[in-house]
């Protein structure tokens, strides 16, 4: 499987980004970024924090980034949640 993956957060409820991310865990994915764009910043980091709650000390969390991206003229803010498996 890949060393990377992206999640990137949308409109789609909360548990298909949580199943997709066990899934990929699952298929030997050794990292993960959950990202979240404007007002699906607070989405993904609710992502994180199930993920966290269900999988407890399998899963690491390996930084987090914030910042803008220029998008039609204007600033979007954006987050990326990097995690990986413990094994």
């Amino acid at each position: 499987m890949s060393e990377e993956s992206v999640i990137t957060v949308g409109n789609r409820p909360l548990m298909d980004y949580i199943i997709s991310i066990v899934v990929l865990l699952n298929q030997g994915t050794k990292k993960i970024i959950i990202k979240g764009k404007g007002d699906k910043i607070s989405k993904a980091v609710a992502v994180y924090n199930a993920i966290k709650d269900r999988m407890g000390d399998a899963i690491q969390l390996e930084g987090v980034e914030i910042g803008s991206e220029k998008r039609n003229y204007r600033y979007v803010s954006f987050i990326k949640i990097t995690i990986s498996r413990v094994l």
